[in-house]
């Protein structure tokens, strides 16, 4: 979700084998872009998506990753939310992550 609440930013994964190969969108609200690879910590939990659910988890994450001795958040993360099924599947069977940039703890300063 954007800054001031109103817009939502989606964003799809393909993988690297389509590099340049991936056909352009026919609306030009859509762009496709290359995305420089990233270290990321997460926790995968089942259900619906609530921001409530986000923040909770979110903060659990960040708990759990000051006790890591290799990896810490890094300073400028911001939580990313996967989201993996289609809409119809029922809720039990849904795979969801919360996922924070960190970096190694040796390569901070």
């Amino acid at each position: 979700q954007s800054a001031d609440g109103n817009k939502w930013k989606m964003s799809f994964v393909m993988p690297s084998k389509y590099g340049p190969d991936l056909p352009q969108a026919k609306d030009p609200s859509v762009t496709i872009k290359e995305v420089p690879s990233k270290i990321v910590a997460v926790a995968a939990f089942p259900g619906l998506v609530t921001d409530d659910d986000i923040s909770q988890r979110e903060s659990r994450l960040r708990k759990a990753l000051q006790k890591d001795t290799q990896y810490r958040v890094k300073e400028d993360s911001v939580v990313e939310i996967a989201q993996y099924n289609p809409p119809f599947t029922l809720p039990f069977a849904r795979r969801n992550e919360v996922a924070l940039e960190v970096e190694g703890v040796d390569s901070a300063s």
